[in-house]
């Protein structure tokens, strides 16, 4: 047995065992020798491999690239398939951010008349503070001139009452008392403060302010013994039993998110911890120097474990709809084309264009190209392309056949 010798014809076509025509045998470890009889190669210690007449014809969306290996060459370059399979492809995207005041929790806290402030129950930042407990307490001469008058306005309408007047009279005593009530009412004092100011029957020289709801002082802007302007700002409380995650998600990201989407986070001052929490809002405009965007993620904080400032890392649970999948290391992305290795029988591979969707951590989904239940190289598929290309056809005319030492034959003189 001998290599056919550059220049020489191809031997007419034969047939091995299985009946399929062999247009000539090859060593796939020596790229762009051919031979007229099956047998060793001469190169390596492997069988050499038949060429099939048939081999570039077949499935329409076939690439012409092909190639036969034999089982040593299998065994010894570590070849394997996997079976193209429809399954749920689990992606995630991972995003770092800072845990941050829930905004829709804040409330600032004003004084709702002037007057000087006699005393502090919330006296230093970071207090916690119960919805209804004392704040601060305020002399205010025009509060006091309000108690009075309204004082002044049930003590009218009981007489009125008693002494059997007119009910337009009586009428016009009730709504003193109301609008006497409505602008306590509005200075900040509740029904409950407005019926014990009714039962003691005298103003107080001070009124007690109370804080509209449950959290913590995030900001004390008063001293006792100030005096404060109508409207000036004294506390901001937040409620921290819920708190936001602003995470960063980078551009080419943000089409896979989704309001409602799930979030794990994690914070390296708690570690082995995990939160879960929803996407809420996804920013509508991009940072132009780190081309990202800011997503809100609402966490639970029941008992105040997060804490506004901390760094976290977040994972978004992105969802999917069963496709056909493949591992990633079976595609072979070439920038123009994405190509994978398909079995077409045994021990046969053919190219095969292929357009991807979604890309795992290990897997790819296929959206055009592969049938399920079909086998793709997984491993060494570099390998496998480069004796299919090898053994195109193209190469060969690029080297020529090859001598029995695996070398060029040299040009006679």
């Amino acid at each position: 047995m001998t290599p056919a010798a550059a220049g020489t014809p191809t031997p007419a076509p034969s047939t091995d065992a299985s009946g399929r025509r062999v247009l000539y045998w090859y060593d796939p470890m020596a790229p762009g020798s051919r031979f007229d009889k099956p047998g060793k190669s001469p190169f390596m210690d492997m069988q050499l491999v038949p060429k099939y007449a048939d081999e570039s014809v077949g499935d329409a969306r076939a690439s012409s690239a092909s190639v036969t290996l034999s089982p040593e060459a299998i065994r010894a370059t570590g070849v394997a398939t996997a079976r193209v399979e429809r399954a749920a492809l689990a992606r995630t995207i991972r995003a770092v951010g800072t845990i941050e005041v829930d905004e829709t929790r804040q409330v600032r806290v004003a004084a709702r008349v002037a007057g000087r402030v006699e005393k502090l129950y919330a006296d230093f930042t970071g207090q916690p503070v119960r919805a209804g407990a004392p704040l601060y307490a305020l002399y205010s001469p025009e509060l006091v001139a309000t108690e009075r008058e309204f004082l002044l306005a049930l003590g009218n309408l009981r007489r009125l009452s008693g002494a059997g007047a007119t009910a337009e009279a009586v009428r016009g005593a009730e709504d003193l008392v109301a609008a006497s009530r409505e602008r306590l009412r509005l200075w900040g004092m509740g029904e409950t403060d407005a019926a014990t100011l009714e039962a003691r029957g005298e103003p107080s020289l001070t009124a007690t302010f109370r804080s509209p709801i449950t959290g913590t002082v995030m900001q004390k802007v008063v001293v006792e013994g100030q005096y404060v302007a109508q409207g000036a700002e004294l506390y901001l409380l937040a409620d921290l039993s819920s708190v936001w995650l602003m995470a960063q998600v980078y551009e080419y990201e943000l089409g896979r998110l989704q309001i409602g989407q799930e979030a794990t986070v994690s914070v390296s001052a708690l570690p082995g911890r995990t939160f879960r929490g929803r996407i809420s809002f996804i920013d509508p405009t991009l940072d132009r120097e780190t081309r990202s965007a800011r997503v809100r993620v609402v966490l639970p904080n029941p008992r105040g474990e997060l804490k506004p400032g901390m760094f976290a890392d977040a994972r978004l649970e992105i969802p999917s709809i069963p496709a056909l999948v493949i591992p990633r290391s079976a595609l072979i992305d070439t920038g123009a084309r994405r190509v994978v290795y398909v079995e077409t029988s045994p021990n046969t591979f053919t190219a095969r264009d292929v357009r991807t969707g979604d890309a795992g951590a290990d897997r790819v989904t296929v959206l055009e190209g592969l049938e399920e239940g079909e086998r793709v190289v997984a491993s060494a598929s570099f390998f496998v392309d480069s004796q299919a290309q090898l053994s195109s056809g193209a190469a060969i005319q690029y080297s020529g056949a090859l001598d029995v030492k695996g070398l060029p034959p040299e040009p006679k003189p």
